[in-house]
């Protein structure tokens, strides 16, 4: 069963997808690779590009020129190792997607529409699988194009159709770089001339190092890290309600069984009232005790416990 109580959410392990957007050149593949044991579709031949001490942490490279090969090399023992997924880029990708979706569906062959509901499945699908069934991290890169909207010069997404729109749902983090007073910068609050998607504590504008010779390139590992202990901290503030919680569910099942009749529905009632509640625990616990009532024939009129009658025809 799929249902939790909100107090028994566990994040502890989540895996994050990020999306990486801005314009060629700016060391958004470089920073894509910064993500803990990192391996690369390169389905935009951008490797080369990439200095070759940054290359290094890589666990591997699949240079996939077909959506099927991709498939194919998610089941490779270094896709297996790896902890981190980098796909560069996602416009790439999505037109690796067309001819695979037009095999999928009759009408996706001729009708674009029905294309792109293929693809958005099919992406929604393919993030899920990475993040929940292989427990990977996720980084998408994008390049970025212009366009005026009154005013202002917004970037989008480089990416075919609907599709610049689909990728930011599962999204964690959507970080768009740029040059500002000639440093790389990367940005996770949306403007006006930009999306952009932070959680966690992640969020504004935050300056990408210049990695000079030697220098570990870890800017993502240690963003995720930070994530992550946000998370944590969270979850520690929340484990004290947590435990009141569990501790007044306990109590007040104890008392709900204890009822047998209007004078231990009395002392029940007013035993629950006093506890120290928690969360949801007061409203829980007030919908078993009336299931006790019903089952015990016990019925409330004008505010006293009394037995149901019973009707002898």
């Amino acid at each position: 069963m799929a249902v939790r109580k909100p107090n028994e959410l566990d994040f502890s392990n989540k895996k994050f997808m990020m999306i990486i957007s801005g314009a060629p050149g700016l060391g958004k593949t470089t920073l894509a690779l910064s993500a803990p044991k990192p391996f690369l579709f390169d389905t935009d031949n951008g490797i080369a590009r990439v200095k070759a001490e940054h290359r290094d942490s890589l666990v591997g490279v699949s240079t996939t020129t077909t959506y099927d090969e991709l498939l194919e090399d998610m089941q490779s023992p270094d896709y297996k190792a790896s902890q981190t997924i980098v796909i560069d880029t996602g416009g790439t990708l999505i037109q690796l997607m067309k001819p695979w979706a037009k095999r999928q569906d009759k009408r996706a062959a001729t009708n674009g529409m029905a294309m792109f509901g293929v693809i958005k499945q099919e992406f929604d699908r393919l993030c899920a699988q990475i993040r929940s069934q292989d427990c990977k991290n996720l980084v998408v890169v994008f390049h970025t194009t212009e366009q005026q909207k009154g005013d202002t010069i917004q970037t989008r997404l480089s990416c075919e159709g609907s599709a610049k729109d689909i990728v930011w749902t599962p999204a964690d983090f959507g970080g768009h770089m740029f040059i500002s007073a000639g440093k790389p910068v990367i940005g996770f609050t949306p403007t006006d001339e930009y999306f952009a998607k932070g959680c966690f504590g992640i969020s504004g504008e935050i300056q990408v190092p210049v990695l000079h010779p030697g220098q570990p390139n870890v800017f993502l590992t240690d963003l995720f890290h930070s994530a992550q202990q946000r998370i944590s901290e969270e979850a520690q503030v929340y484990q004290a309600e947590r435990d009141a919680y569990q501790a007044a569910m306990s109590a007040g099942k104890e008392m709900i069984e204890r009822v047998i009749d209007p004078e231990t529905a009395r002392d029940a009632a007013k035993d629950i009232t006093d506890l120290e509640h928690a969360l949801t625990s007061k409203t829980e616990l007030r919908t078993l005790f009336m299931r006790r009532l019903k089952d015990q024939g016990i019925v409330i009129k004008n505010g006293a416990y009394e037995k149901e009658e019973v009707d002898p025809t």
